[in-house]
């Protein structure tokens, strides 16, 4: 079962460098092209068994291109990989054809990807319509030029049937997975568009809902100028400037507050638009710490010692988030969590973010005396942030990274910070890491983990 759910995982999986719009088609390609390589794999061994060593090489060629076609689809290259494989796949087929003959059944590949091209959402139309027509066109070639041919490898009859039964069979796989994908994306297109509606109905509510609360705020405003005019017409000049002062330090103190809460971008937006827009960071990363021992520590300080001590610790880490540019998203307890690339997206939050971990750590480690370790772990990924909530705002973060990222924090020991295999990738080359294999974290299976030693 793990081993369907990671080969589910290896197609269902996309890279966060693929455009919304090109999700089906990556899914559709990675398929194609991972079934390609493997398709020549067996064809391999299957001339291999009949001694047909020419056509061994012409499928170690075929195998190349593939994978190769596999890794421009990752990099965001479809049009060029879709060329790769479909030409890969026609040439091949005409050479099979001419070397072993029509009655093998390697033409049906030709047809079974001529309608490919189009699966694509972008791309250019001239491509497509001309990677269309030579697929045709060639198929028209065998059937006039090379289907009455004779073969250059005689085959016995038994491979020939082989052949031709097994390349039908996996024409009309071929294309029925196809089907299946696209109708698991048109399904995830139609869930989108549905929550995007619903998102915009609760966008036009909000809105209302902020509109009828400046209204109210108004009317109150004004009931208490036409009040205070009446109570206090002959007020002097002198008391009505030093109420304005007082206004505006309280009007500036708020202001304080707020940002004290809200990055200033998020608490802009709050005060100029009554609401602030939920935003999709691509590549975010999440730090958690929490003090290992807490507990028995506790038990042995009294409440206003303990607080006092917490407090101490989260203002150093307050400081050195700031010094690389995290934004601290909140504390629970004992446990203290920010993130970096938020709410201004940028490519140096993983190294930014361990940077900071070890600062803690170092921090943590230089006041032992406290009796005090913590477990820190980090993780990057695609996350959501914004505010959250009516009254008393939050900035929040949400999506699996956090999730994975508590896992990364759970799985550390004390004193050391524990990174996921997708921070590691970006930050190998920064700093000193240890890999500790593959360890299973709750509801996410068996996850890449490494501990950082330093900086190199």
């Amino acid at each position: 079962m793990r081993t369907l759910l990671r080969i589910f995982r290896h197609f269902d999986t996309v890279p966060s460098a693929i455009t919304l719009e090109n999700y089906r088609f990556y899914i559709i390609s990675n398929l194609g092209y991972t079934s390609g390589w493997i398709i020549h794999t067996a064809w391999f061994f299957a001339f291999l068994s009949v001694g047909q060593y020419t056509m061994m090489q012409v499928q170690l060629i075929s195998i190349i291109l593939h994978i190769t076609a596999i890794n421009f689809n990752r990099r965001g290259y479809h049009q060029v990989a879709m060329v790769t494989g479909m030409m890969e796949v026609v040439l091949h087929q005409v050479l099979a054809v001419r070397l072993l003959g029509w009655d093998a059944g390697f033409q049906y590949f030709v047809i079974a990807i001529t309608l490919y091209p189009f699966l694509m959402a972008g791309g250019s139309i001239v491509t497509k319509t001309l990677l269309g027509l030579s697929c045709v066109g060639s198929y028209m070639y065998m059937v006039l030029c090379m289907r009455g041919l004779p073969v250059v490898y005689t085959l016995t009859a038994n491979a020939v049937n082989w052949f031709n039964y097994t390349n039908i069979v996996m024409c009309f796989g071929f294309m029925a997975t196809w089907g299946i994908y696209l109708n698991i994306a048109i399904r995830r297109a139609e869930a989108l568009l549905l929550e995007n509606k619903a998102e915009l109905y609760r966008a036009e509510q909000a809105a209302e809902q902020t509109e009828m609360r400046r209204q109210l705020e108004v009317a109150e405003r004004d009931n208490e100028i036409y009040r205070l005019r009446n109570v206090e017409l002959k007020a002097s000049h002198d008391e009505i400037v030093l109420r304005n002062r007082e206004i505006d330090e309280a009007r500036k103190l708020s202001e304080e507050l707020l940002l004290n809460i809200l990055p200033e971008e998020t608490a802009e937006e709050l005060k100029k638009e009554g609401r602030a827009r939920t935003r999709r960071y691509e590549m975010a990363t999440v730090l958690f710490t929490d003090f290992a021992g807490f507990t028995a520590v506790a038990e042995e300080l009294n409440a206003e010692e303990l607080v006092m001590q917490i407090d101490e610790y989260f203002r150093a880490f307050d400081e050195i988030t700031l010094k690389y540019g995290l934004e601290k998203i909140k504390t629970i307890g004992d446990a203290y969590m920010c993130a970096g690339g938020i709410p201004a997206a940028n490519v140096t939050n993983p190294a930014d973010a361990v940077n900071a971990a070890l600062d803690i750590m170092a921090y943590i480690q230089a006041k032992a005396s406290d009796k005090f370790s913590a477990r820190v772990g980090l993780h990057t990924g695609t996350l959501v942030a914004g505010v959250v909530g009516k009254h008393k705002f939050q900035y929040d973060i949400w999506g699996d990274t956090v999730n994975i990222a508590a896992r990364m924090e759970q799985h550390s020991v004390p004193g050391r910070i524990n990174i996921s295999g997708a921070t590691y990738e970006i930050v190998k080359d920064q700093f000193e890491c240890e890999h500790r294999g593959r360890i299973e974290a709750k509801n996410k299976g068996e996850m890449d983990m490494y501990f950082v030693n330093g900086r190199k």
